[in-house]
């Protein structure tokens, strides 16, 4: 494949209208608005949900829904067109995604939880999932909680207080979230008690210790159940810091109730076989769909890319994928080579080429050295 195909693909996939702005006066519209009708009931949408995501009023939208719109339509049916063409671009891109498949990064974490769910006993037990973007953390732990509603999932922020922390569990929980600190977690507290209920937060690579003392003392003892903490290398880092250091003491108590620590970028590049992460199973399980197949060398350049840091692991080979399967070039072969890869990475202009330079044919190598170029 050249890079001309893959160019020329990206651009048709962009310039894909399935609507036009029609020109003319106010009638002229109505097929805009049945067609925003239809949208509206293909994917569950509220009226409201559509006002938000066009930046007007709901109410808007329902007079322009009933032809009833009686101001300037231009800009309004501008931002509608492209709504729905938006909308139609990831309907059909979905459509070039793997359906959720159970991966040893999958397996790895389900293992975690269901471990540190059967040691809380009198008191709750504290798993870590630690790991650098990419690695599915948080799409693993969000179809968790969807196949186990025994679990509530709160991703976090690093602009987050403890007391907002707090609010966000409650919330998810289905309580009040007004009130004081004190009044918030009495209620978590009085809620969870005799709940057969795993706590999970994701993005817990901002909080400090004082807040992950808090969370001991909250969901942990008081409420005696299990917490799941994700996040990155700081999460690992201000966890295991020296007792003695001022301010520290606290995570004695913390460490004392830590069940498992996965830590998913060591197994990643770890030499243990019976830890292995991306195998060539896991790359085939997810990137083999729609009838295309990856010959060794792009399984193995797939693995690379895992396998290697901060290049966006799982992330930057689902889009390479994805990209590629928009054209009709892999659409015919049948097949994704590491030269196809290579030359997505090139015209996306990926930053995984800063960690796996492409400037040889020999950026990708096996165990062995041998280039991958040219295998399959």
């Amino acid at each position: 494949m050249h890079n001309d195909d893959l160019q020329q693909s990206l651009e048709h996939e962009a310039q894909r209208i399935e609507e036009r702005i029609p020109m003319g006066k106010q009638k002229d519209y109505t097929g805009i608005a049945a067609r925003l009708c239809e949208l509206k009931e293909e994917h569950g949408l509220s009226q409201g949900q559509i006002a938000r995501a066009l930046g007007v009023n709901t109410s808007v939208i329902s007079q322009f829904l009933r032809n009833k719109y009686e101001h300037d339509n231009r800009e309004l049916v501008n931002k509608i067109v492209n709504y729905i063409n938006s909308m139609a671009r990831k309907e059909r891109q979905k459509q070039h995604r793997p359906k959720s498949v159970e991966t040893s990064v999958a397996i790895a974490i389900k293992t975690l939880i269901a471990n540190t769910e059967a040691y809380s006993e009198e008191e709750g037990r504290i798993g870590l999932i630690i790991g650098d973007a990419g690695h599915g953390k948080s799409h693993c732990l969000r179809a968790y909680a969807q196949a186990n509603k025994n679990t509530i999932y709160v991703e976090l922020d690093d602009a987050m207080t403890i007391r907002d922390v707090f609010k966000a569990i409650a919330g998810a929980i289905g309580l009040e979230e007004y009130g004081t600190q004190g009044s918030i977690t009495q209620r978590i507290i009085d809620n969870l008690r005799n709940r057969q209920t795993i706590i999970m937060l994701d993005e817990c690579s901002g909080l400090g210790v004082k807040q992950l003392n808090r969370l001991r003392q909250i969901i942990v003892v008081k409420s005696r159940r299990p917490l799941i903490l994700a996040g990155n290398k700081d999460l690992l880092c201000t966890v295991m810091r020296k007792s003695e250091n001022r301010g520290c003491e606290s995570l004695d108590q913390f460490t004392s109730r830590l069940m498992a620590v996965v830590n998913l970028d060591e197994i990643a590049t770890g030499t243990d076989t019976d830890r292995k992460l991306y195998t060539t199973e896991d790359i085939r399980k997810l990137y083999e769909y729609g009838g295309v197949r990856l010959d060794n060398g792009a399984v193995k350049a797939l693995r690379k890319i895992c396998l290697t840091r901060r290049t966006g692991r799982l992330r930057t080979c689902s889009l390479i994928i994805t990209a590629l399967h928009a054209s009709q070039k892999i659409s015919k072969a049948r097949q994704i080579t590491v030269k196809d890869i290579i030359d997505m990475i090139v015209k996306l202009d990926l930053p995984v080429r800063v960690h796996i330079p492409l400037n040889t044919d020999r950026a990708f190598e096996d165990e062995k050295g041998e280039s991958l170029t040219a295998v399959g």
